[in-house]
């Protein structure tokens, strides 16, 4: 049960969905009926365009992640109407959404198109596959993922545009100036509490393949 405490410097929430839909309002009966148990081929074509994702998990026990993911166009691959299949390329090692769907293999992703407003937005479970075939044909320079994340599709739904409009997402002239902001390597260095300067870790990760993208 989550506590109280942190949140007590307000004073009003909404503790009902009743309450919540009269704040809101009621969605019209469209907005439910959109969602699709399989992909048809509008959401085929999204996902097949599609350059980034982000995909949630959870365990047992409650704790959420939510993880990017980004290759070039095509890199999900539809494998049927319900199925998908995600490589994991290269990262951190820490493999969260892994661990996790290793516990509870429920996931969400919103899946992105560059210049493209609307969203697409999909629930299922998934499994962490090592299908050597499947690998292989998921190969970038000749470097198939070690693994894939192959998704069973429950729902999918398009989602409308407003949040990037207003984000201005795909609108460079509007971004904010992002250059007083630490990078990963100042980030890093301040809160693993690394003795080096961002520069020296940067240069120390370059002979491990640490930064190789596959």
């Amino acid at each position: 049960m989550l506590s109280d405490a942190p949140f007590s410097q307000f004073a009003d929430f909404v503790t009902s969905a009743d309450e919540l839909e009269r704040i809101t309002g009621a969605p019209l009966p469209q907005i439910m009926a959109k969602e699709l148990s399989g992909l048809d081929q509008m959401c085929r074509d999204f996902i097949a365009k599609s350059t980034f994702c982000l995909i949630a998990s959870a365990n047992p026990e409650g704790h959420l992640d939510i993880s990017p993911r980004g290759d070039p166009e095509g890199f999900t691959k539809v494998l049927s109407d319900t199925l998908i299949a995600l490589p994991d390329r290269p990262g951190n090692k820490r493999v969260d959404t892994f661990h996790n769907v290793l516990l509870d293999p429920r996931v969400s992703l919103i899946f992105f198109v560059p210049g493209k407003m609307e969203t697409l937005r999909l629930r299922g479970s998934a499994r962490i596959c090592k299908d050597r075939d499947l690998l292989d044909s998921m190969a970038i320079n000749n470097r198939p993922p070690k693994l894939a994340l192959v998704i069973h599709v429950e729902t999918i739904f398009a989602h409308c545009p407003k949040c990037v409009i207003r984000a201005n997402l795909w609108q460079p002239e509007e971004w904010p100036d992002s250059s007083d902001l630490p990078n990963m390597n100042a980030m890093m260095v301040k809160h693993a509490k690394i003795n080096k300067t961002p520069d020296e870790w940067f240069e120390s990760l370059k002979g491990t393949g640490e930064l190789d993208l596959y």
